[in-house]
């Protein structure tokens, strides 16, 4: 097997201008990189990444650990965290969990062994103690509020953005709300947020009835509704924690003949504009960009991104008017 030594030899260079040819790093003139191109064909040569890696320090592949690849909240966050890294020359590996906290400690050994520059957690079943430990391995970012572990994170308010989006709901004059939540309040920080919110905003619990646990697709929106309208038939609100569980949600509402139910999704798919249903907008492209870029910064920083509550059909504001037809073709 050929190696840059032979390159060498046979292109009449010397082997650090082979290696710049082979990197693209620096000047050579297009006669010089030419004549080395032509010896590389002619000895079948490519390049060892893994050598590469190993002489640099470095192998420019982060991995991006998320618990599902086909959950829209994960596919778009995980789209703008890619972004970002292609447009510094890295490559990322989409790393799935399904929140077993054996596949994510396997991940951090990864890292561990250099299989990755960095990893970025979308979200956890591990703790946070257990992220710090591998810290000095490699850097970890998370997309959430890692508070006063010394972690740095891109997240949003989203205790601050549900209760806006409840209180706004309480001031309408709805007051029989059922809500689905990804995952139990014991496990998840969003659940928690969410019951947190509904408490502070209405001054008590929310009834055991109105709370749809494990909601993940349109389906569970569909099983949710049917289950809060068998229960409340005075239901006025489904607040899910999803855009595609919210459609599944109207599509029962309209199956039932109670399309004066309102919707509230989350994280402004395409689907909800669509649809016409309000939804509130994580601002998941931006929280990805700032994960990756906070990967590689010597201090711990955590980057707070506020949150954006649209509010469309019934909700709609007449004096906060956006053409967003006009928005998205610009």
């Amino acid at each position: 097997m050929s190696n840059i030594r032979d390159v060498a030899k046979i292109s009449g260079h010397s082997i650090s201008t082979v290696s710049r040819v082979i990197n693209n790093q620096g000047y050579v003139s297009s006669k010089t990189k030419q004549d080395i191109e032509d010896a590389m064909e002619s000895l079948n040569y490519h390049r060892n990444d893994m050598a590469r890696a190993l002489s640099l320090g470095k192998t420019y592949r982060v991995g991006i650990v998320l618990p599902y690849v086909n959950h829209p909240y994960f596919q778009k966050l995980a789209d703008s965290i890619i972004s970002a890294a292609f447009a510094h020359n890295y490559q990322a590996t989409l790393l799935q969990s399904n929140y077993n906290q054996d596949q994510e400690i396997y991940f951090l050994d990864m890292l561990k062994h250099h299989a990755f520059d960095g990893l970025i957690f979308t979200s956890r079943s591990i703790s946070f103690d257990k992220i710090v430990e591998y810290q000095k391995f490699g850097p970890i970012t998370c997309c959430e509020n890692t508070f006063d572990y010394p972690i740095s994170s891109a997240f949003t308010d989203r205790k601050a953005s549900f209760v806006q989006a409840l209180q706004l709901l309480k001031d309408s004059g709805y007051t029989h709300i059922g809500m689905t939540i990804s995952r139990s309040e014991n496990t998840s920080q969003s659940a928690l947020l969410t019951t947190k919110a509904y408490k502070e905003v209405f001054g008590k619990e929310i009834d055991d009835q109105l709370l749809f646990r494990e909601s993940r697709t349109m389906f569970d929106g569909i099983t949710a509704t049917a289950q809060f309208l068998n229960y409340d038939k005075k239901l006025q609100v489904v607040f899910s924690n999803g855009d595609e569980i919210a459609a599944g949600a109207i599509r029962q509402l309209q199956e039932l003949h109670r399309e004066d139910v309102e919707v509230i999704g989350q994280e402004n798919l395409p689907i909800s504009f669509l649809m016409n249903f309000s939804t509130i907008d994580h601002r998941l492209e931006d929280i990805g960009e700032e994960a990756f870029n906070l990967l590689f910064k010597d201090e711990v920083i955590k980057k707070s991104i506020p949150s954006n509550f649209i509010r469309r059909g019934k909700l709609e504001d007449p004096t906060d008017y956006e053409d967003e037809i006009d928005e998205i073709l610009n």
